[in-house]
């Protein structure tokens, strides 16, 4: 037997077994559910016990699990650039990243934005749908080698290209 520690995250963390291969945690942000075959456990004293066949992959979902569903993820992206804005529009974010449009776009349910002066920030306790979402928001307005310009995360650093004398 292998045992991983709940009591680490100071939370209040229950995991229960739905069906032979569906495993839940919940805890104090939402409920997070993975499948995983061939797996048996058992939860005592505020510590959760798994069989010796489980794989190492396993482990470490149920750790993300439960860091998930404890504190979540966050990323924070910077917009860098003269002119570029980003506001809330009922629920869709709009984003002026120099084109002569508003760029709109309706986050997932699951992802929570906050707007700042030229900060976005966004919370999920999904990490693949936070990175998704981030990835996509990048994908609007790219980073420029030469000016600098673009969406970037909070700490990316982009090498300037000197430009060309003719």
């Amino acid at each position: 037997m292998q045992r991983i520690e709940i009591n680490k995250y100071k939370k209040k963390i229950k995991v229960y077994q739905e069906n032979i291969d569906t495993f839940t945690v919940v805890g104090p942000l939402g409920k997070i559910s993975f499948k995983h075959q061939n797996v048996s456990f058992f939860s005592q004293n505020n510590t959760f016990f798994v069989t010796e066949e489980s794989t190492a992959l396993f482990h470490a979902k149920v750790k993300k699990s439960f860091k998930s569903v404890s504190f979540g993820w966050y990323k924070e992206l910077n917009l860098n650039g003269i002119g570029y804005k980003s506001f809330k529009i009922n629920d869709l974010l709009a984003l002026d990243v120099g084109y002569s449009s508003l760029i709109t776009y309706k986050p997932p349910k699951d992802v929570k934005i906050k707007i700042f002066k030229n900060k976005i920030v966004l919370f999920s306790i999904y990490q693949d749908l936070l990175n998704n979402v981030t990835l996509l928001l990048k994908d609007y307005a790219t980073p420029d080698p030469y000016k600098a310009k673009g969406i970037l995360l909070k700490n990316e650093k982009i090498k300037l290209k000197k430009k060309s004398k003719s």
